[in-house]
């Protein structure tokens, strides 16, 4: 029984009702919203709606289909959408058509290329770590062209989407220069760390090139500044620290071959106490990623250069 001549029956019960009750309005039309059939005129409930159709029976291969079927996240996808009940009319499909149009918008769905299906999934995980790591809009964009020329060169065969999209987020991050750790990308988008280095030397031995685009080098300033505002730590002790730096590095302290991070940290310990903003040594040691070990060799660099 197709759609319209549902309607045609529902609408002579309804009539039939309507004889003995007072007719909705002078135009009823009637529609079926939300398990109710509707007048939208004037917003009159007249009756339930059932679902009579047949239930369709799956078989033992599509139940398994269903449950191993990995979810595909499309926020881009194919511009024609095929679903819904009803038709361009408003009238409802028969389950015949119903079931026949299901099927045309998987098959739709499905008529798309390796490349766009990579995609459907890294752009909604490139999205989730960016609110994560709190990355500005340009480096994400930056992130997300370095990753579809990589997908475009077929460096995804042999690697996961989450390890190729890590190296490209910190790829772009040291791009622009951007005080982010490998620990911090590491721990958000939980991949291997020696895994992840390789992909990231792959995209700049690659990718990078291509777009003429060179690595920055991070300098302990930069770490500075972020530790500082992590440690809630005053504009006062930053600066002091950042003048510390300065100094060490015009007495003649060499930092080449040394972990930036951890004379950035060795600093801003040094300048907490000058300034009476006492923090630990575990505390800072933790919050950049070093060893207490590495910590107070570092403040002994700092003590023999400038004679704290």
């Amino acid at each position: 029984m197709s759609g319209r001549n549902k309607d045609d029956i529902h609408h002579k019960q309804i009539n039939s009702d309507e004889e003995n009750e007072s007719a909705c309005c002078d135009s009823p039309k009637i529609s079926q919203e939300d398990g109710y059939y509707v007048c939208l005129n004037c917003g009159c409930i007249l009756d339930r709606a059932f679902d009579d159709s047949p239930r369709r029976a799956f078989t033992r291969e599509e139940m398994l289909a269903r449950r191993t079927n990995e979810r595909v996240y499309s926020p881009i996808g194919p511009r024609t959408v095929i679903r819904g009940n009803k038709d361009a009319y408003g009238s409802l499909l028969s389950p015949k058509f119903k079931s026949k149009f299901n099927r045309l918008g998987k098959i739709h769905r499905s008529l798309t290329t390796s490349y766009e299906r990579n995609l459907w999934i890294a752009l909604p995980n490139l999205q989730r770590l960016q609110k994560q790591l709190k990355i500005p809009d340009h480096v994400a964009e930056d992130s997300l062209r370095i990753y579809t020329q990589a997908v475009k060169q077929k460096l995804t065969m042999g690697r996961s989407i989450d390890m190729l999209l890590s190296a490209s987020i910190y790829c772009s991050i040291r791009v622009h220069g951007v005080p982010r750790t490998i620990e911090e990308i590491v721990d958000v988008s939980q991949v291997d760390k020696k895994k992840m280095l390789k992909s990231y030397r792959l995209i700049c031995r690659e990718i990078l090139p291509d777009f003429n685009l060179k690595i920055k080098r991070i300098t302990p300033i930069t770490y500075v500044s972020k530790f500082g505002q992590d440690l809630n730590l005053s504009m006062k002790c930053i600066n002091s620290a950042i003048k510390l730096v300065k100094n060490a590095k015009r007495n003649g302290l060499f930092f080449s071959g040394k972990d930036p991070k951890g004379i950035a940290a060795a600093s801003l310990y040094i300048c907490s106490k000058m300034c009476n903003e006492h923090r630990t040594q575990k505390e800072i040691s933790h919050l950049s990623n070093i060893t207490e070990v590495t910590l107070r060799t570092r403040i002994k660099d700092f003590e023999k250069i400038c004679q704290i």
